[in-house]
Parts: C-alpha cells; sequence; structure tokens
C-alpha cells in the first residue's frame, strides 16, 4: 500500500472518530452507604453528535473463581433511557428498591451502552459503540471487617495464573500486575485495573506473560496491589 493510500485511510478513520459520540461515565466505582437508598452516576456526550444510551443494573455474584451477572430488580436505574445532546451531561439515580435494610455488602454491575439510532447514516469507516461496566456496592453498616485477601501464583508456560481468595467483609480490588525474573528485570502484566474479589469469594485470573518475558529470563514472583497495598507473590 502506498503512503498516499495509507495517509487516505488514515484520514477517513480520523472523520469517523472525529464524527462519533463519544460517552463517558462517572463515577468509576459506586457506593451506596450505610442507611441511604440511592446514589447519583453522570453521563456525559463528549461527542459532536447526539446519541442514545441505555443503563441496565445486574446481581454480581463470583462462582467457581469468574464473575456471573443475573437480572435484578433491586437495584434500579432512573431514567434506563436517555438521549444526550453533544456536550450535554445528564445525572442518573441508582435505586434499592428493597424496603429492608442490607445486612451485608450487596454487589451489582451497571452497564452503559452507547445505542446505535439504526435511522441516522453511519459514517464512513470504524464505528465504535461504548459500553461501560462498573460496580456498585450497597454497604450495610459503618463497621466492616477489611478485605483480607490470600493470592496465589503459578507459571504455566506463556501464562501467569493467579488465586485471589477474600476472607473480609468489604471488596479488594487489585491492580498494577508485574511480573519480577531472577535476574532482577520487571515487566508489567496488566497495568491499571485486573478486577475485584467479593466479599467471601474466590477469583481466577489467568494473565499471559509479556512478549519479552522469555528474553529476561525465568519469572520468580508476581507483583501486585490490592486495594492500593503492595502484594509479592512467589512463583
Amino acid at each position: 500500500m502506498t503512503r498516499k493510500l495509507l495517509a487516505t485511510f488514515a484520514l477517513l478513520l480520523t472523520m469517523a472518530y472525529a464524527n462519533a459520540a463519544t460517552i463517558h461515565v462517572k463515577p468509576t466505582m459506586t457506593l451506596i452507604p450505610p442507611g441511604q437508598s440511592a446514589a447519583v452516576i453522570t453521563l456525559t456526550n463528549q461527542g459532536d453528535t447526539p446519541l442514545n444510551a441505555q443503563v441496565r443494573l445486574f446481581g454480581w455474584d463470583q462462582v467457581r473463581g469468574e464473575d456471573a451477572l443475573s437480572p435484578t430488580n433491586r437495584l434500579v436505574a432512573s431514567p434506563p433511557m436517555l438521549t444526550l445532546a453533544p456536550r450535554q451531561t445528564q445525572s442518573i439515580r441508582l435505586v434499592r428498591t428493597e424496603k429492608t435494610l442490607a445486612t451485608q455488602v450487596e454487589a451489582y454491575r451497571v452497564l452503559v451502552d452507547e445505542v446505535l439510532d439504526n435511522s441516522q447514516p453511519r459514517p464512513t469507516g470504524v464505528t465504535l459503540q461504548m459500553r461501560y461496566s462498573l460496580p456498585v456496592f450497597v454497604i450495610p453498616r459503618e463497621k466492616l471487617k477489611p478485605a483480607q485477601v490470600t493470592v496465589t501464583a503459578s507459571a504455566d508456560g506463556n501464562l501467569v495464573k493467579l488465586g485471589a481468595v477474600n476472607r473480609g467483609e468489604t471488596h479488594a480490588q487489585a491492580t498494577d500486575v508485574s511480573v519480577e525474573y531472577r535476574g532482577g528485570g520487571t515487566s508489567p502484566v496488566v497495568p491499571g485495573l485486573l478486577g475485584y474479589v467479593l466479599p467471601g469469594k474466590s477469583v481466577e485470573w489467568k494473565l499471559p506473560l509479556p512478549a519479552d518475558a522469555a528474553a529476561k529470563g525465568r519469572p520468580t514472583r508476581v507483583k501486585m496491589l490490592i486495594n492500593g497495598r503492595e502484594m509479592l507473590v512467589d512463583l
């Protein structure tokens, strides 16, 4: 492909992205404090065209080491559907419908989807349909047993397997996973968020080693953050 064709292709992609609506959601994690039944998230259209969005709530569990989502009406979004003009921001209330107080931490996932308008012509190039999946926790009382996470790690070919068990009453957030080598080198495996371990649950992650791992020698341990605190796990 000639440089001229490459430049033309890049320009078409740039035009497609520039004309696309871009949805942004905050906060990235929502807590409903003790004694309260609702929280607010905000959606912003950062693009130059109107967009339609759908907000759905799911119950969140962890079964056999994996996340499991299930339909729920214990937490609802108001409004569940909306249209945002360019640069417009709108608040969405997440309302717990249960009349009784929570007795333990309740975990949910809020899914925010951009809904494409099929009646409108689509721009030439790549069309991105955005989706956010963000955690929501209902906190039952002020004093909860902090997350107590045990992590095991093993190397299996080009994979690192992590197993995490949380024996506390609050969730644990795992971030910034890297691998250390016998010779002293380090390679990032998952920069940023890896995932969560719910209270009383266990999770398993299978993570591919970086492409330069073989050249650095034998991996000896995994370094990661659990709720912001460094954890070192031997392989």
